[in-house]
């Protein structure tokens, strides 16, 4: 197989994955459920998800690898460790969210900065690897990527004016969705 049937089946996994975790946030409501073990199960199924696309992404850019300058090397690893901090930053600042019975809206930790923190420490780690891995489809996966999770970010902010209403307006009117100040 070449190395662009390669990107075309990983990038499509990407967009029909990431989009089931949008479903859950759509006015259907196919997969919410009020329940412990529904919210457990939707979470392992995000984790599973992400995990997947984490590990086909890494073996793509092992695949496209093409050695750029040791400069390029070391920007790109750390903006890839950038990402993962951020990612790390709010799962912590969520990690108990998921499962508290009341609605408390986070907006502490890389909350106060941008809506979505794990959604952009995820666009900046692959940018990272791209760079790392001089991978110019890796790159391009990388703007497919942002565009998928801002798609997904839209339909879990349609959740969360539900849930927590003009609070989460206020909020929304305030910081910036995936980019700082922007």
């Amino acid at each position: 197989m070449n190395i662009y049937t390669e990107f075309v089946l990983v990038t499509s996994y990407m967009i029909i994955t990431y989009h089931i975790i949008a479903l859950k946030y759509k006015g259907s409501r196919v997969f919410s459920g009020k329940s412990r073990i529904s919210k457990t199960f939707l979470v392992g199924l995000h984790i599973f998800i992400v995990i997947s696309n984490i590990g086909l992404y890494f073996w793509f850019i092992s695949r496209d690898f093409n050695p750029v300058s040791y400069l390029f090397s070391i920007i790109g690893i750390l903006i890839f460790i950038i990402g993962i901090i951020l990612i790390f930053w709010g799962m912590y600042s969520l990690r108990t969210s998921v499962f508290v019975p009341e609605n408390k809206l986070i907006i502490n930790g890389p909350y106060k900065f941008v809506r979505h923190p794990m959604y952009l420490g995820g666009i900046i780690g692959a940018f990272g690897l791209a760079l790392f891995g001089g991978s110019l489809l890796g790159t391009v996966y990388s703007f497919l990527l942002a565009a998928v999770l801002s798609h997904i970010s839209d339909a879990e902010e349609d959740d969360l004016v539900e849930r927590f209403g003009d609070d989460y307006l206020e909020y929304r009117k305030n910081v910036s969705k995936l980019l700082p100040h922007l």
